[in-house]
């Protein structure tokens, strides 16, 4: 009932619903906590953690080894990719974070400290790079994946309440997550345009690498602006911004579907 709640709220978000999407994450948290800090820096990969709502809990003779979750945006599975290119947070993202906030010290933007797990002794390092999601066992590319947390839901209802006009609301929701991952936050006093907004980076800050960004991107029309930041252009093949209402916002349906629907299927973009 939890989740179905959740997957509410988020369709309610996305439809401008915003009075159901509010009441719908209110009641998809509804027996859920908060995680502790020590939680947070645990490695996100264990679904008995208190605040997930839903989850995939992966077996150790199920393991996918290479095609998994963890093969890609651990920091500690001995692939290629993490090997050679450990995953970073964009360091304007990172240089918002108050240092009193326990989610900055799941970066490293020196890249050279040693409490952050590599693969092997030769793995590269790099600024800004991450320790949230990590493997139990080095051996095994498994780890539980969170598909919605409690999180989620007071931020759903913070932009809801936000967006609604209801500034007051939405401060009391988005306190309730912020002071606990940073016990320096205040509740805000921003209203608007900037209420919301605020909203929005503890939102990216919060969800890194969980999935949310692109949509949140497409929902919300805005453009994507990687510049500025320490996001290299080789990796995303040239690619550091993309206009909101670009063609590329939208995935194409294959031609071979098209032909062989006589018709019926047309292409999605014109």
């Amino acid at each position: 009932m939890n989740t179905a709640k959740g997957i509410k709220a988020r369709v309610a978000l996305v439809q401008g619903d915003w009075a159901t999407a509010a009441t719908a994450a209110r009641e998809a948290r509804t027996g859920y906590n908060l995680m502790s800090n020590t939680q947070y820096l645990a490695g996100f990969n264990n679904y008995d953690n208190p605040e997930w709502i839903w989850a995939s809990r992966i077996q150790s003779d199920q393991t996918s080894y290479f095609y998994s979750f963890f093969a890609y945006m651990s920091a500690n599975y001995s692939s290629t990719v993490i090997r050679t290119s450990p995953k970073s947070i964009s360091s304007t993202l990172y240089n918002t974070i108050s240092d009193t906030d326990i989610r900055k010290r799941v970066w490293d933007p020196t890249g050279a400290d040693r409490a952050f797990p590599t693969p092997t002794a030769t793995s590269v390092r790099a600024p800004y790079m991450s320790r949230k999601f990590l493997v139990n066992d080095p051996s095994l590319s498994i780890g539980d994946v969170p598909y919605m947390r409690a999180a989620e839901m007071y931020l759903i209802e913070a932009e809801a309440l936000a967006r609604s006009g209801d500034n007051a609301g939405a401060a009391a929701a988005l306190f309730t997550l912020a002071v606990n991952r940073d016990p320096s936050y205040t509740l805000s006093t921003n209203t608007g345009d900037a209420l919301i907004n605020e909203i929005l980076l503890q939102r990216r800050v919060e969800l890194w690498g969980e999935g949310f960004r692109f949509y949140d991107l497409k929902r919300t029309n805005a453009p994507l602006d990687r510049t500025g930041a320490n996001h290299n252009a080789s990796y995303a093949n040239g690619v550091l911004e993309v206009p909101a209402n670009d063609i590329r916002w939208q995935f194409l349906i294959p031609q071979d579907e098209i032909n062989f629907s006589n018709g019926v299927v047309v292409q999605n973009q014109q």
